[in-house]
């Protein structure tokens, strides 16, 4: 990533979390955690990655709770890895067999015995949107997204969680960290510490996490099937490579994923 644009990045997450915690919407001591993360990143990806290799952290400290959107990819695991050194994480898994198959399941299973966090499945009907999807009627990323994250939410609420932490790679970080709803705030820890896909694994090789994943799920190939979906995908992707969240050359192979039926 262009060091220019990730200091632009790094100075929006930082004014966002100032000011949602001048709102009196975050903790002191979680603003403090957050901040002091965000002056390790801010030296450099070397002392970012000692940081969270180093087991400094009190035990008898009692953490906050926050929940991690879990679909067990490179950036949620990564987002549980760097969130656990200030919160206490339960994973979630929201489930649905078209978007999850056994094996999938069992490698989230295998992953957070490996983490050491608790963890859970939540299911849900996706049965509107996969017809939708099929029949070609829309592309389903929109739609299942709001969903998963209804259920997120309802799971934080029920559950008295003031956190919820999302994995995904915001191209801005003025909206890494921001109140959602009921007292519930969402942390998008990787953007808010403007960080590369690349550098995700290479913190995953540091903690002996291997992941390989072709580009997307089962339900967004089904709707690659209708050429004026890809489109939407595309676009997606796009946006990352301008954000140099990924690289072009990731980029470009995950357009050939697209078009490739």
């Amino acid at each position: 990533m262009d060091k220019e644009v990730k200091t632009t990045a790094l100075e929006s997450s930082i004014k966002a979390l100032d000011l949602i915690y001048q709102k009196n919407e975050i903790s002191k001591e979680i603003y403090e955690k957050l901040l002091e993360l965000h002056e390790v990143r801010n030296k450099g990806f070397d002392e970012f990655l000692a940081c969270l290799k180093s087991d400094i952290t009190n035990q008898n400290l009692k953490k906050e709770k926050a929940v991690v959107a879990f679909s067990g990819g490179v950036d949620s695991t990564t987002s549980i890895i760097v969130a656990n050194k200030i919160f206490e994480i339960c994973a979630v898994t929201v489930r649905s067999k078209y978007i999850m198959d056994a094996k999938t399941e069992q490698s989230i299973l295998e992953l957070t015995n490996s983490l050491n966090i608790s963890h859970e499945f939540i299911d849900v009907n996706l049965d509107p949107i996969f017809e939708d999807t099929k029949s070609g009627k829309y592309h389903p990323c929109g739609r299942c997204h709001s969903t998963v994250e209804a259920e997120i939410l309802n799971y934080a609420e029920k559950n008295g969680i003031k956190y919820i932490i999302y994995g995904d790679m915001l191209s801005i970080g003025h909206l890494s960290i921001k109140k959602v709803d009921k007292g519930i705030n969402r942390l998008n820890i990787l953007s808010f510490l403007s960080m590369a896909k690349d550098e995700s694994r290479t913190i995953l090789k540091e903690f002996k996490i291997n992941i390989n994943q072709s580009y997307g799920c089962q339900l967004i190939r089904k709707a690659h099937k209708h050429k004026s979906m890809q489109k939407f995908t595309i676009q997606r992707i796009l946006r990352e490579v301008r954000a140099q969240v990924i690289t072009p050359e990731e980029g470009l192979k995950n357009i050939l994923d697209v078009i490739k039926i």
